[in-house]
């Protein structure tokens, strides 16, 4: 077989140090490319995960104000439920106040890091726990008011019948009282009403005739009664002429069944429940007049009896 034989032009030989040069430029261009690369790759998965982490942070923020919104309006709830809280609870009150500022504040900040987010949702746990607590003592405030608020209004109810019942006795005392004064009350069994003619000597005679009438004797009994308070007894006279007009010279007032009226003469008997006799005479200022004289007897703010005469 026929050897075939390249011929290369002169001049076109290439020569083993221009290979080598040649060979080395192209493993660092390689290398340099690679290098880039994998730079580029490293820069870009460290931006991602930051990336990620800026994002994951950030929602963690907003997960937290939103947690911190619902504690503060837990405790603004309760604040608005006009409970009166004790020294000690409104520390606590603002102790969770103070907290939620606090936690607001640092969670305003831009740069905040895993580990401060990490602290920050162990003060948001903890100011948890501090509103329970406080819910649970406003509740045991509540249910401690409302039993004080049973007991008062139970008092108020035993109070209110206490004072109706001494109500009723004191009615019932004051009827009885009534009562016991109306039967005490002195009355009279029998009167009698004369005119009286004046002589010498201290002596009287029974006169009908109006022109020689000097005064009135009223003579009296009074009934048997034991419950009437012995001793002496005021007696007031009122004396009707016959023309229907009270006769009073002094204008003196006393007082029957709560009324004040006025009387013509007053005196005192001395009341024994002896069965004994009374004498009243009365002068008028006047002369007497032709007519019916009405006689009313009061004693013990009550009427005693009455009589009259006719003097002609």
């Amino acid at each position: 077989m026929q050897e075939i034989h390249t011929m290369q032009e002169p001049g076109t030989e290439s020569k083993p140090e221009e290979i080598r040069k040649d060979s080395t430029k192209i493993y660092f261009f390689v290398v340099a490319i690679v290098a880039l690369l994998a730079t580029n790759v490293y820069f870009y998965v460290k931006y991602k995960n930051t990336g990620d982490q800026v994002y994951e942070l950030t929602g963690e923020k907003v997960n937290m104000q939103a947690e911190i919104d619902r504690i503060e309006a837990e405790m603004d709830r309760l604040t608005n439920e006009n409970v009166e809280i004790n020294a000690a609870l409104k520390a606590s009150q603002d102790s969770v106040q103070s907290a939620i500022a606090s936690l607001r504040h640092q969670l305003e900040q831009n740069n905040l890091t895993r580990e401060q987010l990490t602290e920050a949702q162990q003060e948001i746990n903890q100011l948890k726990l501090q509103v329970s607590q406080y819910k649970e003592e406003i509740e045991q405030l509540k249910n401690q008011n409302a039993r004080l608020t049973s007991e008062r209004d139970e008092l108020k109810r035993e109070i209110s019948s206490s004072s109706e019942r001494v109500a009723e006795l004191e009615d019932l005392n004051t009827d009885l009282t009534d009562k016991v004064k109306v039967a005490s009350a002195l009355k009279i069994s029998d009167i009698v009403v004369n005119g009286v003619k004046e002589r010498n000597s201290d002596k009287e005679n029974v006169e009908t005739r109006a022109r020689r009438t000097d005064k009135l004797k009223i003579t009296f009994t009074i009934a048997d009664n034991p419950l009437a308070e012995r001793g002496m007894h005021d007696v007031y006279l009122r004396v009707i002429d016959p023309n229907g007009n009270l006769r009073t010279a002094d204008y003196g007032l006393f007082e029957v069944n709560g009324n004040q009226i006025q009387y013509t003469y007053k005196t005192a008997i001395e009341f024994l429940n002896d069965g004994a006799s009374y004498t009243i005479d009365w002068k008028d200022t006047r002369a007497f007049q032709k007519g019916a004289y009405t006689i009313l007897l009061y004693a013990n703010n009550a009427m005693m009896g009455q009589g009259s005469v006719v003097l002609k």
